[in-house]
């Protein structure tokens, strides 16, 4: 009897260990996230916080499908462009992304990961996490991922329920409604200066 509520015990931890822990809870796209989300962003004594953003761009962006991104945030307009305004238009909007994560200081997003949870089949994941900020507050982000080549990319970010595609899309959709794709591409290389 005794060994049967040990047993019974042990069970109860694993599984509470299981539910609660991130190392063990996720997989590839999980793991992918938690790099990025708990990346060190602190600055060392005498670093450069230019070279320093450059440096965590480079290595975030790794981590983006900005073709995928683009062709999201397009959606109904990316049909109708060329193969060389697509290439144009994939290049601006990485730059115009760079250039608002360059502008930010401080943690995207939280101190410590309080949950994690991972949905995926052949081709998308869904990573889900729960983070603490510094000031005791719990905020949430949702990660869409795409596989490509083996390899699983992120292709849209809903922070705190605002996806990062959608934000992008019903800008580029309010713009065109009244210009031109060709003003478009002038306004977007005119905010990169």
């Amino acid at each position: 009897m005794k060994y049967k509520r040990i047993v019974f015990e042990l069970f109860i931890v694993v599984f509470l260990l299981m539910s609660t822990s991130t190392l063990l809870w996720s997989g590839e796209p999980g793991d992918l996230i938690k790099k990025i989300v708990l990346k060190d962003i602190s600055l060392e004594e005498g670093e450069d916080l230019e070279e320093r953003k450059q440096e965590l761009w480079r290595e975030i962006s790794n981590s983006l499908d900005f073709e995928e991104i683009a062709k999201r945030v397009m959606g109904k307009y990316w049909k109708e462009r060329s193969s060389e305004e697509k290439k144009e238009f994939i290049g601006l909007f990485i730059n115009n992304v760079k250039g608002a994560c360059m502008r930010k200081t401080g943690p995207s997003f939280g101190e410590e990961i309080i949950s994690l949870g991972e949905k995926q089949n052949n081709r998308y994941a869904r990573v889900h996490i729960g983070l603490l900020k510094r000031t005791v507050e719990e905020v949430s982000a949702d990660f869409r991922l795409i596989k490509k080549d083996g390899e699983w990319k992120i292709c849209d970010l809903i922070y705190q329920g605002v996806s990062l595609v959608h934000n992008y899309r019903s800008q580029i959709y309010s713009f065109l409604a009244k210009s031109s794709y060709e003003e478009l591409v002038k306004e977007l290389k005119h905010r990169q200066r």
